[in-house]
């Protein structure tokens, strides 16, 4: 009966860590802003301009990250974050390909609108993708995956 026990309190350990993986309401849309702002910076934007873009983005990320840490207490890597990790390839994939566009928009054309619509694009699919994220790491802690 022990053991039923334990795993009972392991599964309770596992749901209440998953309750506080709940981003406050800034975070993602933080990151979102963060993204938008490099695309315009590397797509419309000189040299300078754009390495200003991209430290943007890296320092902001950081200090985000950090700044969850601080509220949650802990850090789960999407990296290292099993099958929910999926989320955070498809969001390291949509950053390098929005700033690859709008490198290319704005390098090789006249036209600023399009680099304006890959940033917006970028916003709003960086907030989804790390909600699903969110989500699904919680069912996986809550799971025992």
């Amino acid at each position: 009966m022990e053991s039923h026990d334990g795993l009972s309190a392991i599964a309770e350990v596992r749901a209440a860590l998953a309750d506080r993986l709940t981003p406050p309401w800034w975070y993602h849309p933080s990151f979102g802003l963060l993204l938008a702002c490099c695309v315009l910076a590397v797509g419309l934007g000189g040299a300078p301009v754009r390495i200003g873009g991209v430290v943007l983005l890296l320092a902001g990320c950081a200090a985000i990250a950090a700044a969850y840490r601080r509220l949650t207490g802990f850090w789960v890597s999407g990296f290292h974050a099993g099958p929910a990790g999926r989320w955070i390839g498809a969001t390291g994939l949509l950053t390098i390909l929005s700033n690859v566009a709008a490198f290319g928009v704005g390098s090789f054309t006249d036209l600023r609108w399009p680099v304006w619509c890959l940033a917006v694009v970028a916003f709003a699919a960086v907030i989804s993708l790390g909600r699903r994220f969110d989500v699904a790491l919680r069912a996986q802690l809550r799971a025992g995956a």
